[in-house]
């Protein structure tokens, strides 16, 4: 009881203390300063000097994995991913650890709200600046997701014929579901364009039309498909990965079209495709086509509007980064396909926050199939045997990828 009263007695001063210049970590009679950073108006302190502090190390390992290993749990991170992987439990962190200088840093919320949380034997005193141990651990408790009603039956359809593709062919064993977004819709036209024209391309037509042509091949190869919309209608960014949930999807894609954001004779001429994963925009390239695409949910009032708190968003997160990896070798793979029929440049693999991801407990990906402010790519959007090749082709990649990660698994998931 004294340490719960204590906890929001704390928590009432970590509203509006201030970011300190150091924190302090006291063990017992011992306090050693950590310097906290502030870079690009966000406070972060080393990662190295916080394990030091903490009578804990830092293990640095390949492909900007990192480990803190502390007396009682070791925690691991990934530079750029908004992420520490706790034993079994996934924590989201408000932003994304990264390496400066040949250093890593740490989000100051590392320090005043994970470590207290999870690690266990600490709290953080707002008001004094200071990570303070006692002896009562707190344990950390896991929420489950709540799933939602089933929503529909996935059907099939006839194959039709068509050209061959070199993407590797080779199929799942066990069924699968695949849930495909078309994005936007309704109210919420998405993109229009082209630039320097009256406009006549619109996002959510087009975006309809691949991803039904796109669950067409699908289901001819075996696969199960369930679209979020199969109409002009106007779907909330949040339900979307619910109606994936709710069905037990094993795959999500949402499907759409892209735009600069801005128009000018340059921006006219903005061409190709990328594909994404859900983690932290890390360019600004990145951060425009996440703004632009969370945009939709101004659209969203009364019924349309997406249900939620921050904790079921932290913990959506958390069951998100279990399938990270999956995510971005989904998005590589359906990447290399569209090589194959797609007439622009290759963007390659991006990563952003999408709200449309966040809410899918799967590996899920968005892919932006060219952009319809240029005149170029908006006709050849818009031709029907051009959606049809793009249809197929990122059909292929996801049933290759869907046999590759059933043999890492083993299976269903």
């Amino acid at each position: 009881m004294i340490v719960f009263l204590l906890a929001l007695q704390i928590a009432g001063a970590a509203a509006s203390a201030p970011i300190p210049t150091f924190i302090i970590i006291r063990d017992g009679a011992t306090a050693t300063s950590v310097p906290v950073t502030i870079n690009a108006g966000e406070p972060s302190v080393r990662a190295d000097a916080l394990m030091k502090a903490m009578k804990g190390a830092l293990v640095i390992g390949t492909n900007l994995h990192y480990t803190l290993v502390l007396p009682r749990v070791r925690l691991d991170l990934i530079d750029g991913i908004p992420f520490a992987k706790l034993d079994t439990m996934t924590v989201a962190l408000t932003r994304a650890p990264q390496v400066r200088g040949g250093q890593l840093y740490l989000p100051f919320q590392f320090v005043s709200e994970v470590i207290p949380r999870y690690v266990g034997g600490y709290f953080y005193d707002a008001a004094q600046g200071e990570l303070r141990t006692f002896v009562l651990p707190i344990a950390a408790t896991k929420t489950a997701p709540v799933r939602t009603p089933v929503v529909s039956k996935p059907s099939t359809a006839q194959s039709t014929s068509r050209p061959r593709s070199t993407v590797p062919t080779n199929k799942p064993t066990q069924r699968k579901l695949v849930v495909i977004d078309a994005g936007h819709g309704g109210p919420d036209n998405g993109m229009t364009g082209p630039i320097g024209t009256t406009p006549w391309f619109v996002e959510k037509d087009v975006t309809l039309s691949v991803a039904t042509k796109l669950a067409t091949v699908l289901r001819a190869r075996g696969v199960d498909v369930l679209m979020t919309r199969t109409t002009d209608t106007l779907i909330a960014l949040a339900d979307r990965g619910k109606i994936a949930n709710s069905n037990h999807g094993d795959v999500f894609i949402s499907v759409h079209v892209n735009a600069p954001g801005y128009n000018t004779a340059a921006a006219a001429r903005e061409r190709g495709f990328e594909t994404y994963f859900l983690a932290e925009a890390k360019t600004e390239d990145e951060r425009r086509v996440q703004d632009m695409e969370n945009e939709s949910v101004k659209f969203e009032t009364g019924a349309n509007a997406g249900k939620g708190d921050p904790l079921s968003f932290i913990i959506t997160d958390m069951a998100q980064n279990e399938h990270l990896r999956e995510s971005s070798d989904l998005a590589q793979t359906i990447q290399n396909g569209l090589i194959e029929v797609h007439p622009g440049p290759n963007r390659g693999v991006q990563q952003a926050n999408f709200a449309v991801l966040r809410g899918s407990y799967m590996p899920a990906v968005l892919i932006e199939i060219g952009f319809g402010s240029n005149q170029s790519e908006a006709t050849f959007l818009s031709d029907d045997a051009n959606q049809r090749a793009l249809a197929r082709n990122i059909a292929e990649s996801v049933v290759a990828y869907l046999a590759h990660y059933e043999s890492r698994i083993g299976g269903t998931r």
